[in-house]
């Protein structure tokens, strides 16, 4: 695994995320260019004790006026590992969603890779807004050209 830092990801972001993409016609996130421009976003190492980071984050995320929260790792864990730590944070902080991406998975969807695929990362956002910003795009072609089922467990 190489050593990742922010810059990384926010590269990733710009030509990956945000990016339109010909076959759905449709970006990765179509939020994500808004809270990038907005910096509503910050990218952080995870540390040892990601379990307490990430509650941390969860107790002054609307304090900081924050969109997305990501926490890269450059020590090697597992996917299984990875989900057991979102499971367990998500119990601790209901009101928020905690999702991972990990290499492992390379989040192929019509030829796009949804996945970071230089390192882990943990996303967490506030549920809510999730739930909103899911519900707009249900009124959208949005999850129709990604041949996405909005009701997929995959979303939250």
């Amino acid at each position: 695994m190489a050593d990742v830092d922010s810059k990384d990801i926010e590269k990733w972001i710009r030509q990956v995320v945000i990016k339109t993409h010909k076959a759905s016609k449709q970006p990765v996130c179509p939020f994500a260019k808004r809270t990038f421009e907005d910096r509503k976003i910050q990218i952080t190492p995870a540390t040892p004790n990601v379990l307490a980071q990430i509650d941390q984050c969860c107790d002054l995320f609307n304090v900081l006026n924050l969109d997305i929260v990501i926490f890269y790792f450059n020590e090697p864990i597992t996917e299984r590992k990875l989900a057991s730590i979102c499971r367990r944070s998500h119990k601790n902080n209901p009101n928020s969603a905690i999702l991972y991406d990990h290499p492992d998975n390379d989040g192929l969807h019509k030829g796009v890779s949804f996945s970071f695929q230089k390192c882990p990362l943990i996303m967490v956002q506030d549920l809510n807004k999730l739930k909103n910003a899911q519900q707009r795009l249900r009124k959208t072609d949005y999850y129709l050209s990604w041949g996405l089922d909005p009701d997929s467990s995959m979303f939250y």
